[in-house]
């Protein structure tokens, strides 16, 4: 976390904001506020924003599990069994985070079940549905895209195989996609840390980096550094490693516990080192502890009381790589060792020394950190982190490579950039097609340092984030290859005319995904002007859909297309945020087609037909005497 001093003091006035007046009357109103639901169904809400400039909300759902999902659409789907407490609620909270709504909907047993019964005496494959209890009904059979939000991992999570992507104990494939949350340690509230993991797993997070501890007189924004909002330092005597005070980690215990309950992964920078070994962070005190030992059995400590937190990752160094051979570097590898000693198991990261330092590049620590995550400031602080990725990607053998730490929205605290939100979702695009595909990490300001909460966590960089994270969700993002004949890329050049210059601003970067059923080329922004790109389609495996993902909103524009060669595109412009930054997906999987799901007879009969891999069926029994009584089966085999 790289940062001025200076830059730490910029303080915010907003509505809502934890000790700030509100500057403005918001209200919001949720629609209907008390409902029953059945399980499995589904329920639209509507929000109603009264008093605020921009009528949109964010949904979540306040329980951690077992209280069904709710798209940021308003669309609630109940969970398939009752949970245990029947009562849901689902929060609509201000654009500006001000104000919230609820509506608490009682989950009731299906009125219907489709269950398959006696196998029919007919052609092969086809398969007897009936409806319990019986009744009279309406039966249908649709396809549908898959649900692009992921499940909840497993953890704890691994490096595939492939050595390219993290997986969970399940083997589903988990894209990194983090959030900065430094100073939650030391200026968070009970309620906050709640508030801040519901909002963000709305928004498609699945991690975020905490400091473990955070270290006194380094920020001005942590008077209370390095004590937790109730009081409790984290050592009794300040400074010394060998003296923890319980108090203080049961605290850091909630927190990756509740985290946990979200299926979000906490990479806990358990000794954040400090930009340059300064006042930021732990460095001067890990020299100043009695021995290398002593290090050591902090390690072990640490080790030994967080090697049952499966989801936790463990994020070693912090803003600065100790001169090869020193004594601080020993010592903090030392460290490293304790952890592993006391048997924890669970991957390990690193942030070196910026701009663009590698973990694989720095002999002694290259072989104990799993994940190659790297600054997003580029080579000499440039701002061209496509060629950190490119280069992260390149390493031999493979490990997950991706974005760690861009640049921070609203804090430019790199000389190549103004900390303008747009320069967050560019970082992302470059940093991703041109190699690292393992996910990307984001960061605001007000956010990492927990300030006008939670008005926070609504900024412009959160919304491209989410819209960012649904379209990953919708391809094989894990199989994605950066353009390129080298080895382990897409083996052809993707852009043929109109990719700008490498080592400039208007670099085009651009992927492939195994067996060529995607191709992504970004177009980072450059003005205002429509921008034209020629891409060789002979890269696909066939006939694509074509279509300009916008990343400032999450839109689409279709885009007609022929040809199976070097063929050429042009951006529509301005993208409504001033920027002319697009994003050309080219998708070989054809959209649903009515018949390819099969068909069922309205005796229950189902006859299968042929679908597509993004696809898949679902059988509907509606009530002829209730059509809201709908019961569905998704097919799994057909």
């Amino acid at each position: 976390m790289l940062l001025t001093l200076a830059a730490c003091a910029v303080v915010l006035a907003c509505a809502g904001g934890r000790g700030e007046p509100a500057a403005r009357s918001i209200a919001v109103a949720v629609t209907p506020s008390t409902a029953h639901a059945r399980a499995g169904g589904s329920l639209r809400l509507q929000a109603t924003v009264t008093g605020g400039a921009i009528p949109a909300v964010a949904w979540w759902v306040r329980e951690a599990g077992g209280c069904g999902t709710v798209t940021q659409e308003g669309v609630w789907t109940a969970p398939a069994v009752p949970p245990s407490t029947p009562l849901c609620h689902v929060v609509a909270t201000s654009h500006d985070g001000a104000r919230s709504a609820t509506a608490a909907i009682e989950v009731e047993a299906p009125a219907l079940v489709i269950r398959e019964g006696p196998p029919p005496a007919r052609r092969a494959g086809q398969r007897q549905f009936i409806v319990s209890p019986p009744a009279p009904v309406s039966w249908g059979v649709v396809e549908v895209e898959e649900d692009t939000a992921p499940a909840r991992p497993v953890f704890p999570l691994r490096v595939a195989s492939s050595g390219r992507y993290l997986e969970d104990q399940q083997g589903r494939p988990f894209r990194v996609q983090a959030d900065a949350a430094w100073f939650m340690s030391t200026r968070a509230t009970l309620d906050e840390v709640d508030a801040y993991m519901a909002l963000r797993e709305a928004q498609g997070f699945n991690a975020f980096y905490l400091m473990a501890m955070v270290h006194p007189g380094g920020y001005a924004d942590t008077p209370h550094a390095p004590g937790s909002q109730a009081g409790d330092p984290p050592f009794l005597e300040p400074g010394v490693f060998s003296t923890p005070n319980d108090p203080y980690w049961r605290w850091i215990d909630f927190i990756v516990d509740r985290a946990a309950q979200r299926g979000l992964a906490v990479m806990l920078a358990y000794t954040y080192l400090g930009y340059e070994g300064g006042p930021q962070g732990w460095y001067r005190e890990v020299l100043r502890q009695p021995s290398a030992e002593a290090c050591y059995e902090w390690g072990v400590w640490l080790g030994s009381r967080y090697k049952a937190k499966a989801n936790l990752v463990w994020f070693a160094l912090g803003d600065y790589t100790p001169p090869p051979g020193s004594e601080g570097a020993r010592r903090v590898r030392r460290i490293i060792d304790g952890i592993k000693a006391a048997g924890a198991t669970q991957l390990f990261m690193a942030e070196m020394s910026p701009p663009d330092t590698l973990p694989s590049d720095v002999p002694g620590f290259d072989a104990v950190i799993d994940q190659n995550s790297f600054y997003g400031y580029g080579p000499r602080s440039n701002g061209l982190v496509y060629e950190t990725a490119d280069r992260a990607w390149a390493v031999t053998p493979p490990r997950p490579a991706w974005q760690q730490e861009g640049i921070y929205e609203l804090d430019p605290n790199v000389k190549a950039f103004t900390g303008a939100p747009w320069e967050t979702r560019r970082a992302r695009f470059w940093s991703v097609l041109a190699g690292g595909t393992a996910g990307d990490g984001f960061g605001s300001r007000d956010t990492y340092k927990w300030v006008r909460f939670p008005a926070n966590l609504f900024s412009p960089g959160a919304a491209y984030s989410a819209a960012a994270f649904r379209l990953f969700a919708s391809l094989p993002w894990w199989t994605l290859r950066p353009s390129g004949t080298g080895p382990g890329y897409a083996g052809r050049d993707l852009v043929l005319a109109g990719g700008g210059m490498r080592g400039a601003a208007d670099y085009v970067t651009a992927a492939l995904a195994e067996g060529g059923t995607h191709l992504l080329a970004y177009l980072p922004p450059t003005g205002v002007a429509a921008r034209p790109i020629t891409v060789d389609l002979a890269a696909l495996s066939g006939p694509p859909r074509a279509r300009w993902f916008n990343p400032a909103t999450g839109a689409w524009t279709e885009i007609a297309v022929t040809g199976d060669g070097p063929t050429a595109f042009t951006t529509p412009g301005d993208n409504g945020t001033g920027a002319n930054d697009w994003l050309l997906v080219l998708d070989t999987r054809r959209p649903p087609t009515a018949g390819r799901c099969g068909t069922i007879s309205q005796s229950g009969l189902y006859t299968p037909g042929v679908t597509r891999e993004s696809s898949s069926c679902e059988v509907t029994a509606v009530s002829r005497s209730d059509a809201l009584v709908v019961a569905r089966l998704h097919l799994s085999d057909h």
